[in-house]
């Protein structure tokens, strides 16, 4: 059995290299963890406030046998980057968007949960 291992008991550059599954990589000097799976046309979990990309852990397989998966710890999640910043659709559109660019992804279905799939009204 594994010793239960608090995840702030070492900062989170550390913690990544340790224990993260799937890579992490800079995105304007933030850091955003993903994992991968399967081929075909692209396809970006996007998860839920408060959550993390293990919130697709049981969709992910199933996903990977018609798409390329690519399930993303948004800013201030999971792996990803946890410093202060303005939260919210911008910063998360944001993110997805470098995202995409860093790994040359020109489209991809976007599948969310929660607040990961809200579409922020065109009149706010």
């Amino acid at each position: 059995m594994r010793k239960f291992i608090p995840w702030d008991s070492q900062p989170l550059e550390t913690w990544s290299e340790n224990h993260a599954p799937g890579r992490i990589v800079d995105l304007d000097g933030r850091r955003t963890h993903y994992v991968e799976a399967g081929q075909g046309p692209p396809v970006i979990l996007i998860h839920g406030f408060n959550h993390d990309l293990n919130t697709w852990n049981a969709n992910i397989d199933a996903f990977s046998r018609c798409f390329k998966v690519y399930a993303v710890d948004l800013w201030g999640s999971g792996f990803s980057t946890r410093t202060p910043m303005d939260y919210g659709f911008p910063l998360f559109a944001e993110q997805i968007r470098s995202f995409m660019d860093y790994l040359d992804i020109p489209r991809a279905h976007l599948v969310g949960h929660s607040m990961g799939g809200a579409r922020r009204s065109s009149s706010a």
